[in-house]
């Protein structure tokens, strides 16, 4: 796709800009949520066949989010007249700001496609960028009318298909009153040559999470939405759960009940966000907080942990402390409260090798501390990305945040590539087999694994071996002791000569780690939920040492089961508190042979593992 500039006259303007605040324009800017105005609007009768099933593509992939982008679309905030219509560009306001600061910070990774209202105000935006030190150098203007900047809502929800050689646009239903924002997924469409298709549903952005593998996660207020009147004939649940099936081709659907104090959308991005294909952050709220979305989200979050991701492995979960004020404490703690000021620190935009995330801090004020641990906690859990807070104090009281105001488009000729992992914790073995699917329109000409260890500054590497559909591979003598660790990360080319790699950010310093044994901090993302370790020695003669992580306070009890079912051990010890613990069993009088030893949390199993015993 070739990149086109809208270039004009520079105007000059002062070099120092004043924001003005945020309560100055608020009372014209619209919310991400519907307003009470908009759903009293009559509602137009739209036609199933409005969508064209029969023309629309059959093998389409909707890719994860984590996935290359070859843009971002976003909309540059609006100033208002005293009606509170659209004029032009904002670049005075706290609101301005986060567009310049957004727009600078998605150009490094991809283009930033900017819809603007008047051709004049590209000359305002590029002399505002060059004021703050930040030029616009990878860009593109889009002059369009529009109502306001929630870009994930009405934009478009692009895909692949024909083996990943097209690309196309499911365009779906925007708020009544909001009539030009619903058509920039048509505008957009045109102006990258791509065919749009448009769907009766109603439906934003914002609540639908694919993991690029077939599996949509998404609200219930989709169907609340679809309900009645909105259709002709009017639809059932059924019938809106199927079009969301058939318009992104995913099979496994994960309807979650929808948040009641999130700022009024129901969105799922408030509090849910895959950072990959087998990672979910997920948000937790404090002891103070009492609204009801506290148990919703913990509801919703148990419902994932019985989920398997595309590798058949329970998807790892990472939870994500809740935002205070700016002293620290917790204030909002009543449904009311929290629906005037939804804050979250999830409502970020992944884009290529950065992700950019709503903070509540400025480097002036705000609590410093809890800034401080959100960004090295992602710094862990995404290693490689480049981290970029986004001040989004005056974004929360409308509803939403940076995910709500940005759109990704997906690279042309993609590599995908398929792995399951092998990282955190693995047992002591010669070697580690390594298998991956990769996918290029041109197919694929070379795989190849990069590993070093203990951060060795030389890496080793070998060709994987194309068997059936999977490039395999083992890394071998790697012989992982005591704190060892292994690094690695894989490669594919295709066949038209683009490579990539697995994981998208091993280049910048992301890639998957093993061990053998729990590193002092137990943060550690792939052990984020309550978790059964590797017991060692294994296999064991004499006694063995099992080690487990509680994610919170609970009645825990540990079995040792033979393969008849028959149960051989069993150590009850109570209530014990959230953290690291650790049992040995004395195997010297078992039998020899295979077990499974298995953690229960308040009489349910959650975990079990295999062990041999040696003794004769």
């Amino acid at each position: 796709m070739k990149l086109y500039k809208l270039l004009l006259g520079v105007l000059a303007l002062p070099a120092s800009l004043n924001l003005t605040t945020a309560q100055q324009i608020k009372p014209f800017k619209k919310p991400a949520y519907q307003t009470k105005s908009e759903k009293a609007l009559p509602y137009k009768s739209y036609q199933q066949d409005l969508f064209k099933a029969a023309l629309f593509p059959k093998d389409i992939i909707l890719p994860g989010e984590f996935e290359e982008s070859q843009i971002v679309a976003i909309s540059w905030s609006f100033d208002y007249d005293s009606t509170g219509t659209p004029t032009g560009a904002d670049v005075s306001s706290v609101f301005g700001d986060i567009s310049a600061q957004l727009a600078n910070a998605i150009q490094k990774e991809c283009a930033v496609w900017i819809r603007i209202l008047n051709a004049t105000d590209s000359t305002l935006i590029l002399q505002h960028m060059i004021n703050r030190g930040t030029p616009l150098v990878n860009y593109r203007f889009m002059v369009n009318a529009g109502d306001d900047w929630w870009t994930r809502d009405y934009g478009p929800m692009a895909f692949y298909s024909k083996n990943l050689d097209s690309i196309g646009f499911v365009d779906m239903r925007y708020y009544n009153g909001r009539e030009n924002d619903n058509v920039f997924p048509a505008q957009l469409a045109q102006a990258m040559g791509y065919q749009n298709y448009t769907s009766p549903i109603f439906c934003e952005g914002g609540n639908l999470m694919g993991d690029g593998y077939g599996r949509l996660f998404f609200s219930d207020r989709i169907v609340d939405n679809n309900i009645g009147t909105v259709h002709s004939p009017s639809w059932t649940k059924q019938e809106t759960l199927s079009t969301l099936t058939n318009l992104f081709n995913t099979p496994d659907r994960s309807n979650l009940v929808s948040l009641r104090c999130d700022g009024g959308t129901g969105h799922i991005d408030l509090y849910l966000k895959l950072i990959d294909e087998q990672t979910i952050i997920a948000s937790q709220y404090p002891k103070e907080i009492t609204a009801v979305d506290k148990q919703i989200i913990e509801d919703n979050v148990q419902l994932l942990t019985a989920l398997k991701s595309t590798y058949n492995r329970p998807y790892r979960i990472v939870r994500i402390e809740h935002p205070t004020n700016d002293i620290g404490k917790h204030t909002n703690l009543t449904c009311t409260q929290i629906d005037a000021d939804a804050r979250n620190f999830i409502n970020g935009l992944t884009v290529n090798n950065s992700f950019i995330f709503p903070s509540y801090y400025d480097g002036n004020t705000g609590n410093a501390a809890q800034h401080q641990r959100i960004m090295a906690l992602y710094k862990r859990i995404m290693p490689g990305y480049n981290i970029v807070p986004i001040d989004s104090r005056d974004m929360s009281p409308l509803g939403g945040a940076i995910h709500c105001i940005t759109m990704q488009i997906p690279a042309e000729n993609p590599v995908r590539i398929w792995h399951p992992s092998v990282d955190g914790l693995v047992p002591a073995l010669p070697k580690y087999h390594i298998l991956m699917k990769a996918a290029n329109k041109s197919g694929i000409q070379s795989a190849s694994c990069y590993w070093r260890k203990n951060a060795n500054s030389t890496w080793t590497n070998f060709s994987l071996t194309d068997s059936a559909g999977y490039w395999t591979g083992e890394i071998t003598n790697a012989n992982l002791t005591g704190s060892d660790s292994v690094e690695y990360y894989l490669t594919a080319t295709s066949n038209n000569g683009k490579t990539v790699t697995k994981p998208i950010t091993a280049t910048k310093g992301g890639y998957y780690t093993m061990r053998t044994q729990y590193l002092s901090s137990l943060n550690d993302f792939v052990i984020s939920s309550d978790h059964l370790f590797n017991a060692y020695p294994n296999p064991a003669t004499q006694k063995v040492t099992i080690s487990f992580k509680l994610i919170q306070s609970n009645y825990t009890e540990m079995q040792l089961i033979d393969l008849n079912g028959k149960l051989v051990f069993s150590k009850n010890f109570g209530i014990l508190t959230e953290g690291l613990h650790e049992t040995q069993i004395n195997t010297s009088e078992l039998a020899a042979g295979m077990y499974l030893y298995r953690l229960l949390i308040n009489n349910k199993p959650m975990m079990s593992k295999r062990l041999v015993i040696g003794n004769n």
